[in-house]
């Protein structure tokens, strides 16, 4: 298996030496508060018992910097960062370094998604209540505001959420969850990170796990890489079907003028940042286990290599993807129209080294974890003029049916 691993003593691994299969995921053991991060190459574990360098507040340079600053003079010799940033950047970013921690390669072989220990667990949890927040017909007059919003001129493009509040019988099992999410995302990338507002000594107040089909920025020296999702269809078991909302969705004239307003935007950004930039002239269409999204694929060469990932993600973020078009215009309307504050969900998650090299993706497909069995769900979609209410309620639906399924 090819494994490796970073502690104040040893050394550490570089993202490109993962790239061999790994003969399991690294799950062994795993309790709320360790860390884990997968992507379409590479998987990160660190246990919190071995100790956790954090900062919790608005995210900042300094921030990031003073955090690495007390790694190395903990003997640190390559410190990992897992972090979370939120929505509202003005609010609290969680970044946290542990005193060590494992990568490898992703497995390759059928069945290597579930550690043995899996196996010794009885049966599921049970759904003892699901709330919604809103309730679906509020989120569809939401939807319906809108709409007329679009008519004013201003707007055009809205992403509204909802959340689902679940208690479960009893308490979340991450050597389940993780391995099921894994398998339902086999090319996004799969986190559990903890969220540290009462400081690295303390237990973790919550966790953000889940199963994200996008890609913010990944950074490797010079060069960037940038997904953008946006425009997305519910998914058949019946191929002939499925693959004909696959052709539609790549023809649909609403979802590609939403994909439009996202690649444009984020383009016009990376341009300020690159020397060299590649963005294809048409998205492509990728799956996950329950949709087909709009994706384009952004590469391109970094002007000033000493701007890092998360200085890329935060010049980024909110993306038009997951807050609309004009950006400022969307996230004010989004204060007014959601009935509550979106927390991590939407924002940033992921891992960065001392050096700029990381990877962040967007917290979607996932769930806030408090209480031991208790979880707050969100889901998200676009709105631009011509959405139908009904149909974005399925939408959201749909995108929380990942991480049902992997609870029930």
């Amino acid at each position: 298996m090819a494994t490796n691993s970073g502690t104040a003593t040893g050394a550490a691994i570089h993202p490109e030496q993962a790239a061999a299969s790994a003969e399991k995921w690294l799950l062994d053991d795993f309790t709320k508060g360790d860390f884990f991060f997968a992507s379409p190459t590479a998987q990160y574990r660190a246990r919190r018992a071995q100790g956790v360098l954090s900062s919790h507040q608005p995210l900042n340079r300094g921030m990031v910097q003073a955090l690495f600053e007390q790694a190395a003079q903990r003997g640190m010799r390559d410190p990992l960062m897992f972090g979370l940033a939120p929505f509202d950047m003005s609010g609290p970013a969680s970044m946290a370094i542990p005193s060590s921690w494992e990568s490898a390669g992703i497995p390759s072989r059928p069945g290597a998604s579930a550690p043995k220990e899996t196996q010794k667990h009885g049966e599921r949890p049970q759904i003892v209540s699901r709330v919604p927040v809103p309730a679906p017909e509020q989120y569809g007059d939401m939807v319906r505001k809108a709409l007329r919003l679009f008519e004013q001129g201003e707007l055009k493009k809205i992403v509204l959420s909802r959340a689902m509040d679940v208690r479960l019988d009893r308490p979340l099992d991450y050597t389940r969850l993780l391995p099921d999410l894994l398998s339902r995302n086999a090319h996004g990338y799969t986190f559990a990170v903890p969220i540290w507002a009462e400081g690295g000594n303390a237990e973790p107040t919550a966790v953000m796990v889940g199963a994200s089909p996008e890609l913010l920025v990944r950074r490797s020296g010079d060069r960037i890489y940038v997904n953008p999702l946006a425009g997305s269809i519910g998914r058949n078991s019946d191929p002939e079907k499925d693959q004909a909302l696959k052709e539609g969705l790549a023809r649909s004239e609403k979802d590609l003028r939403e994909h439009g307003y996202v690649v444009a935007d984020i383009a016009r950004i990376l341009r300020g940042y690159c020397d060299e930039l590649d963005v294809p002239a048409g998205p492509s269409v990728i799956g996950t286990d329950t949709l087909w999204h709009l994706s384009t694929y952004i590469t391109g060469r970094l002007r000033d290599p000493s701007v890092t990932a998360l200085d890329l993600s935060c010049a980024l973020h909110p993306t038009p993807a997951i807050c609309g078009h004009p950006t400022a215009v969307a996230f004010s309307h989004i204060r007014e129209l959601e009935p509550f504050d979106r927390g991590y969900f939407a924002g940033l998650v992921g891992w960065q080294r001392a050096n700029g090299d990381g990877e962040w993706a967007l917290a979607l497909r996932c769930a806030l974890h408090t209480g031991s069995s208790q979880l707050r769900l969100y889901a998200g979609a676009g709105i631009v003029a011509g959405s139908d209410p009904d149909s974005e309620i399925r939408e959201t639906a749909t995108k929380m049916e990942t991480f049902m399924r992997a609870i029930s």
